[in-house]
């Protein structure tokens, strides 16, 4: 029997006030995830502040703090010496009081930001940078140096325009002066030389990892578990049905998480039910394997910020269809450490008596 795992990247959410107060991933019946809550194991588990903070813990069951311009450095295959550093960068508007993160990034306006990011990068020649895109504006930056910036971290806001910037100052602020105020902040800074403590558990080892982020790839990277780069969740989902048939698979869906931040609950609701929809379309496929459901964090669709809150799990072997007992959301029924999360998804795929 193997298992298919499936991160429903930050579905956990807040109580939504047209959804008579409740969640969206509460707020409608889910017959596929519904099944697996009612048929095996539903509980809940810490959350972490960054896809690539839980999937750390997930994998190798240790809280791992390795930064995230390391991890999405190494996702996207970009060289790193040990005396450089790695940022991600993402874009965002700079007003004269505040700066607001830039979510919705044209492709026009995200090539335009690319070309002046280029066009101004001798503002930073001392420090060799590199730049390697993306989507929407994001990308990876490498400087040679070993000092690390603490610059702000998404999805938090700035608390104001005049935060430090150090030796990154005049070339985010040319940058903003020819593109109406948008610009990139780089953050989450980290060198290969402070990395350590990085192995899988042995549970996880011969398992594919399927994802488009540059995070979650680069977890896998860092771990040596064997990566499938796709386009989008739908020929993700396809490619995993394929490989199931021979060994454990890891499904990252990106989508809920990135309609999270746009503040779109109905819009979570409608991508929640196609990922449904699509495991209920090959239920053929899936019935004797396991399948399981976990979510790494909450993300408002009111405040469109991260949550830090208890977020749900559920794992069960797939057999022919009933009626479902228990819906998959949020809950306080089973805690289990994230540490210990894999292997309880891996061993287990029955229903816990004490549900």
């Amino acid at each position: 029997m193997n298992t298919l795992i499936i991160l429903l990247d930050g579905a956990a959410d807040d109580k939504i006030p047209e959804f008579d107060g409740r969640t969206p991933l509460a707020s409608f019946e889910k017959p596929f995830m519904d099944m697996v809550a009612s048929n095996g194991i539903m509980g809940w588990t810490e959350s972490r502040p960054y896809t690539h903070l839980y999937l750390l813990e997930f994998f190798t069951g240790k809280r791992l703090d390795t930064p995230r311009g390391l991890v999405e450095a190494v996702g996207l295959g970009v060289p790193v010496d040990p005396n450089q550093v790695a940022y991600r960068f993402s874009p965002a508007y700079f007003y004269e009081s505040n700066v607001d993160w830039a979510y919705r990034v044209t492709p026009e306006l995200s090539s335009s930001l690319q070309d002046a990011m280029i066009r101004n990068l001798d503002m930073l020649g001392d420090l060799n940078p590199r730049l390697y895109f993306y989507e929407d504006g994001r990308g990876v930056m490498t400087v040679d140096t070993e000092d690390v910036v603490p610059f702000p971290m998404p999805p938090t806001p700035p608390s104001s325009s005049k935060f430090p910037m150090h030796h990154f100052g005049d070339y985010i602020r040319k940058v903003a002066s020819e593109m109406d105020g948008l610009s990139i902040i780089p953050w989450g800074g980290g060198s290969l030389a402070k990395l350590n403590g990085h192995a899988a558990i042995p549970e996880v080892k011969n398992m594919v990892m399927i994802s488009k982020s540059p995070s979650a790839l680069g977890v896998g990277g860092l771990l040596h578990v064997r990566r499938d780069v796709v386009d989008n969740m739908w020929s993700g989902f396809q490619e995993a049905f394929r490989l199931l048939q021979s060994g454990d698979v890891f499904m990252h869906v990106e989508e809920t998480d990135d309609i999270s931040h746009r503040r779109a609950p109905d819009e979570k609701v409608g991508m929640l039910k196609e990922v449904d929809d699509l495991l209920m379309e090959n239920l053929d496929r899936l019935i004797g394997h396991r399948v399981a459901f976990i979510v790494d964090h909450g993300t408002s669709s009111i405040t469109g910020q991260h949550l830090n809150m208890k977020v749900p799990f559920a794992v069960s072997e797939v057999v022919e269809p009933s009626e479902p007992t228990v819906r998959f959301c949020e809950n306080e029924y089973n805690y289990t450490p994230l540490g210990d999360l894999a292997k309880v998804l891996l061993d287990h795929g029955t229903r816990s008596d004490s549900l």
